[in-house]
């Protein structure tokens, strides 16, 4: 789990709310995606740092309750994989 991953260009995406959802718009394919907790929080959480799911997990429980921290980054992980698949974020 020591895999490094970071938002691709930041700045290219806007994020707007919508109910329970987020719509993220990636300028650089012009996709919209719909995306639900906890995705905006760690894209939140990761700014523009290269972050491990473990440290993007230990940055969630700062405003989160995360009982199982071990557990949690196997969430994040699983997410960040996601995540990549979608072209938002990038392995380093």
């Amino acid at each position: 789990m020591s895999q490094l991953y970071r938002t691709t260009a930041p700045e290219g995406i806007i994020q707007r709310p919508l109910d329970s959802m987020t719509l993220i718009f990636q300028k650089s394919s012009g996709i919209t995606h719909m995306i639900a907790d906890p995705v905006p929080a760690i894209l939140e959480v990761m700014a523009e740092d290269s972050l491990t799911a473990r440290d993007v997990a230990q940055r969630l429980a700062v405003s989160y309750d995360l009982e199982d921290s071990e557990n949690a980054a196997d969430v994040v992980l699983a997410r960040l994989a996601e995540l990549c698949t979608l072209g938002l974020v990038e392995q380093v």
